[in-house]
């Protein structure tokens, strides 16, 4: 055989890159994460003298938080019906100029109509097509590299959330609320960069062999047929005729039926074409999609509520401040070793590392409500920032790991839809829990067991997932070996 057959011969498949233009999709996540998440934790501070102004209290406020969470798991949700009709980037732009349309919209708001309009509506929207179109683009880009793509693209705004306070803090203090707004509003800009630098994965896919072993052995057993003429023979060549034809004639029945079916093409087949229904049926019951959801609204609940519940411990300001400042540091601390350690931690299921997020998750919150000691507890608050790492940063990884990579984006619509609605019936429902009992702890038990239940039946599924082929029919197995 000469060296042209061979190479003719050879089979070639398209893979992610893990880098070349990947690393550029880096930066384009981590421009969207500091321009939607970094200064989530200042939104007291940025937004106090115009809550004043408005004359807008703890319903409105509450109410604001309501819409916003919905407005941002809608749009999640949507972002993979969408993109069946629109590109990435087309998408994205979208995204972007509603996102840039509220945040600047607010440096005009007078009323708190068009604060809702601005922030609640317009700047959610797009933070919803953002986030899940930064994290699908990393999931398509990486395979090898996803924990490490995650974790620096996550650790970067984490960084910069540390000083965006003063940041804000001292740009509030030179130009106003108002020019606060505006200089904000230049910084979420970048975002339009963002977007543009997300070019489609198949630009940059990589070629590599795949070893042909199987047709290699079929010719050469078809080679040593041939020499004895009363064996009959099979062509290769033979067989790919027949099945061309039948690909023809099928390809033309098809054709007909697409053009049947085009005709009678109603707005109830582009749903149903649009949503994958059949995904929502099995994803939204599992671990990867109800248990992250309900973790991630526990971790915010109990973010919301631990000053005040350190306060209702009859804690100083200073030492709220500390523990604050210690949680975050764990936060970023366990961020960074995930950086360091991803080429290790890559041998483990990311449900494992996960696992074990959870179970620090609710070993800290009992043991802080278990002591009374201050640098105890700021103990635990220190470790309880690795949980917090854990089970936020996780959740791109679980997700790719339980479903196809062309169901990703949806899939991860499906979870912030679910998270979405987990905030606005759990959450009030907590809150009037701590109201009636008027115990901070009694709240925070509630939020620990959901963690607990999670870990629980986490493990349940992974044991029967383990031990699931030792419980087949030896029948079955015996007729597999057969064949």
């Amino acid at each position: 055989m000469t060296v042209k057959e061979i190479m003719k011969n050879k089979k070639y498949e398209l893979v992610p890159p893990d880098g070349g233009w990947g690393y550029v999709i880096w930066i384009a996540v981590i421009i969207n994460g500091i321009a939607t998440a970094s200064f989530v934790g200042s939104f007291g501070i940025i937004f106090n003298e115009l809550f004043i102004q408005l004359e807008m209290g703890s319903t409105s406020i509450t109410l604001f938080n309501g819409i916003n969470a919905m407005c941002v798991s809608l749009s999640g949700f949507m972002t993979g019906p969408l993109l069946k009709f629109m590109s990435t980037r087309q998408l994205g732009m979208v995204a972007a100029l509603l996102f840039n349309l509220g945040a600047f919209g607010t440096v005009f708001v007078n009323s708190t109509v068009l604060f809702f309009l601005c922030q609640g509506l317009l700047q959610s929207i797009g933070v919803g097509f953002l986030f899940n179109l930064s994290y699908s683009v990393i999931n398509d880009y990486f395979v090898k590299r996803r924990l490490l793509s995650i974790s620096v693209t996550q650790t970067i705004p984490a960084i910069i959330s540390l000083f965006s306070p003063q940041l804000v803090n001292m740009t509030i203090s030179y130009y106003g609320f108002r020019g606060s707004f505006v200089l904000l509003s230049a910084i979420n800009m970048h975002t339009f960069v963002a977007v543009c630098l997300m070019q489609p994965v198949a630009r940059h896919m990589k070629k590599i062999e795949i070893p042909n072993i199987e047709n290699s052995e079929m010719k050469l057993l078809l080679v040593q047929d041939k020499a004895d003429a009363n064996i009959p023979c099979v062509k290769l060549s033979d067989k790919e005729k027949e099945i061309d034809k039948n690909i023809d004639k099928n390809g033309e029945k098809d054709l007909e039926i697409d053009v049947v079916t085009e005709k009678s093409r109603s707005i109830r087949s582009i749903i149903l074409e649009a949503i994958d229904f059949s995904l929502m049926k099995t994803f939204i019951k599992s671990n990867a999609c109800l248990g992250l959801a309900i973790c991630g609204f526990a971790d915010l609940t109990f973010t919301l509520m631990l000053p005040q519940t350190l306060y209702a411990m009859n804690w100083k300001e200073d030492e709220v401040a500390w523990a604050v400042s210690l949680n975050s540091l764990g936060d970023l601390v366990t961020r960074i070793l995930f950086i360091i350690g991803s080429s290790w931690l890559v041998r483990f299921e990311s449900q494992q590392i996960y696992l074990v997020g959870l179970f620090l998750a609710v070993t800290t919150r009992l043991g802080m409500l278990g002591v009374e000691n201050v640098t105890t507890i700021l103990t635990f608050l220190t470790i309880m920032g690795a949980s917090k790492c854990t089970v936020l940063l996780l959740i791109p990884q679980v997700i790719a790991e339980a479903v196809k990579p062309e169901q990703f984006t949806s899939a991860m619509g499906i979870f912030m839809l679910v998270f979405g609605f987990s905030n606005l019936s759990l959450g009030p429902l907590i809150g009037a829990v701590r109201d009636l009992t008027d115990s901070y702890p009694t709240a925070i038990y509630i939020i620990t067991s959901c963690f607990g239940i999670v870990f629980i039946f986490w493990i349940v599924e992974m044991v029967y997932k383990k031990n699931k082929h030792k419980r087949k029919p030896k029948t079955q197995t015996s007729k597999k070996a057969l064949t």
